[in-house]
């Protein structure tokens, strides 16, 4: 858990807003604070639904421990870098250096689709073992199983706070009351019993529920990822609380349902703050005091792990109901809460749009993957094999979550560990991380918007073909056009081209995710105190009640081109062979636009304007570091019969 002191919340966003140097460690704690609320708030409005005490701490800590599994620069670690290791292993070289996959035979492979929630669940169980306490799969409803001399399993849980106050009335004031430092203190066999009656122990069950709810979920299977496992066509059954009536728990930290969960309240609340200095919880505090739990139908009954787990061994608390669970609901209060939860999601697609992919932000990762790329082959990180947790490992930064010892060793302190080295096979991760140190980034010199009427059919046909184009594709036609009629010196190379294909949406891709939310009518809130079994059945709001709020479009798609070269006439040049390839596919496809269902101009979104070269206003390019006429905004943003709107009407161009 300390180790997230070590890891900043929004990787290196602070090249772009220099006040996000919050970590994972406040992020996380954050989370746990807000589960606990939100229990605490259902537990006090309806008292039937036999919320624990221990179901209220275990949901916490997994809010607490879900962000553990990350690596250097949060999301970079198991985003972009591993996207970028795949190409540098399948050349052979990187950024001009050799690149030998050959380190990596004789070490234990990375499991398909592994990503920072595969590691937290590893790193769960290396805390369990740093206490000297296991899971043991065999006896789940006892205490965890005793590994090594740390605490005593039987001692590991919930100080019983009835109890206490009993005594601190001065009730049973004969009776020995110790808190679990005291008893660590004592040897196992002579514990006082009375003691151990003062403690609600924390099972391997609830150990498991822990994990569980840092899913989503049920477990994947041992060496499978959680990706990988959810693809599967029978998912596995949870074994935290397998009570139908305890459904809900799993969707505080993470809501597979609807992603209107406490995770995501927290950071887009704190990172707003950070970042662009809003004030106040807004919507958040109205979501928060009207959570309640009642029935609800599952929006997506094919990948929803509590429909499929019908006909398993499960422990069925009443009628089935085939469809319906139990989850976090909102009443419906003549629309005001419709607009808090439209608010929320609209809330994550802007903070993606303005801070999470950020040019600025994006530029300074791909330089940041770029400098443990070219580390990678030289630089290595102490482990243990986690086969027998004996044999000692060299594992380089790519690898280093194979092994809980070596992970825990690995954070955003990396780069100082590589500025520091006298390696000299280290030089080029160097030379580059001087330049990431002088903030002379990498640059984005142009973008393209996909026009979509909906988010889910593209609008025009050469828009169509760019976006079906992978991204290895769409750099090798610019590196193209670089070469027609063009002298080997200003030829452009796969070095200095980097493309994104970037989609952001509110948080079911191209679908409205309110349509998943669900909400109760206000004659039905006095049902909401009876028990689970007769809750009364929350229903989806309907569109057309709220049809004048929604945006026409949930998913926004953009092409993105980076140049690696700090010479300002290298990223001219790519900038002119990028609109080349447009306006080839432009002759190729013709510019007309397909036909669409009529509207008036006036009610076509501004933001909407498919300009190939027309900047949102956090997608400025910064060039400031460039002289002379490079410093000309009308380079970027163009004049008066400029080349790039002629590419925008179309234009047939000469090049």
């Amino acid at each position: 858990m300390q180790r997230l002191r070590g890891l900043k919340q929004l990787g290196v966003s602070q090249t772009t807003y220099v006040c996000t140097t919050h970590t994972r460690f406040e992020h996380s704690l954050g989370v746990a604070c807000l589960a606990e609320e939100l229990l605490r708030g259902i537990q006090e409005k309806q008292p039937k639904l036999d919320i624990t005490e221990k179901d209220v701490i275990c949901v916490k800590i997994a809010g607490l421990l879900h962000d553990i599994g990350h690596g250097p620069y949060s999301h970079v670690y198991d985003g972009v870098f591993r996207k970028q290791l795949e190409k540098a292993m399948e050349n052979g070289t990187w950024l001009g250096q050799d690149f030998d996959a050959t380190m990596y035979f004789g070490l234990p492979d990375v499991m398909a689709g592994w990503a920072h929630e595969d590691a937290s669940l590893m790193m769960v169980d290396a805390l369990l073992k740093y206490l000297g306490l296991e899971i043991d799969e065999k006896n789940l409803d006892k205490p965890l199983k005793q590994i090594g001399d740390g605490i005593d399993a039987r001692c590991f849980g919930i100080q019983n706070q009835n109890d206490r106050d009993d005594d601190d009335n001065g009730e049973n004031s004969d009776q020995i009351v110790l808190s679990c430092d005291e008893m660590s203190n004592f040897s196992r066999r002579d514990l006082p019993p009375l003691a151990l009656d003062e403690v609600d122990i924390l099972t391997s069950r609830d150990w498991i529920f822990i994990k569980e709810c840092i899913v989503g979920g049920p477990l994947p299977p041992k060496g499978i990822s959680i990706e990988k496992s959810k693809k599967s066509q029978r998912m596995a059954s949870v074994i935290g609380r397998r009570d139908r009536f305890k459904e809900f728990l799993y969707h505080v930290v993470a809501n597979g349902h609807s992603g209107l969960d406490v995770d995501k309240m927290d950071y887009l609340l704190r990172d707003g703050r950070r970042a662009l200095g809003e004030s106040g919880k807004g919507s958040m505090t109205m979501i928060m005091k009207n959570s309640y739990v009642a029935w609800g139908k599952c929006g997506n009954p094919s990948k929803c792990w509590e429909c499929s787990r019908a006909g398993q061994d499960i422990k069925i608390s009443t009628d089935k109901r085939d469809g319906y669970h139990l989850m976090i609901v909102y009443p419906d209060k003549e629309g005001r809460m419709i607009d808090n939860v439209m608010e929320f999601f609209a809330n994550r697609f802007q903070k993606h749009q303005t801070i999470y992919t950020h040019s600025t932000t994006n530029a300074a990762c791909y330089q940041i993957c770029d400098i443990l790329l070219l580390a990678d082959p030289y630089l290595r990180i102490s482990g243990v094999n986690p086969e027998d947790g004996k044999t000692p490992l060299q594992l380089p930064i790519s690898r280093a979550m194979i092994s809980a010892d070596s992970y825990l060793l690995l954070n955003d302190s990396i780069l100082d560990i590589i500025a520091f080295s006298q390696e000299p096979k280290l030089q080029p991760a160097r030379d580059l991380l001087s330049r990431f140190h002088a903030r002379d980034l990498y640059k984005m010199v142009a973008q393209q918007h996909i026009a979509s009427y909906d988010g889910k059919e593209i609008d025009y046909d050469w828009q169509k073909e760019l976006w079906d184009m992978n991204e290895s594709q769409i750099g090798n036609e610019i590196i193209k056009c670089s070469k027609l009629g063009q002298t080997d010196r200003n030829s452009l190379t796969e070095v200095d081209v980097i493309v994104e294909k970037r989609s952001i949406h509110h948080g079911m891709k191209d679908q409205n995710p309110v349509n998943n939310v669900r909400f109760l009518s206000k004659n039905l809130l006095s049902k909401l105190r009876k028990n689970p079994d007769e809750l009364p059945e929350a229903e989806p709001y309907p569109e057309s009640e709220y049809t004048a709020k929604m945006p026409r479009s949930f998913l926004q798609r953009t092409v993105r081109v980076y140049c690696r070269n700090p010479d300002g006439s290298v990223q001219d040049h790519l900038e002119t062979c990028y609109y080349q390839l447009i306006t080839q596919l432009q002759k190729r496809f013709g510019g007309a636009k397909r036909q669409q269902p009529e509207q008036e101009v006036d009610d076509l979104p501004v933001e909407l304007s498919q300009s190939p070269f027309k900047y949102d206003s956090d997608d400025d390019i910064d060039d400031s570091s460039r002289s002379g006429d490079d410093r000309d905004p009308k380079r970027r943003k163009g004049n008066d019969d400029t080349l790039f709107q002629r590419v925008a009407r179309g234009s047939k161009l000469d090049f």
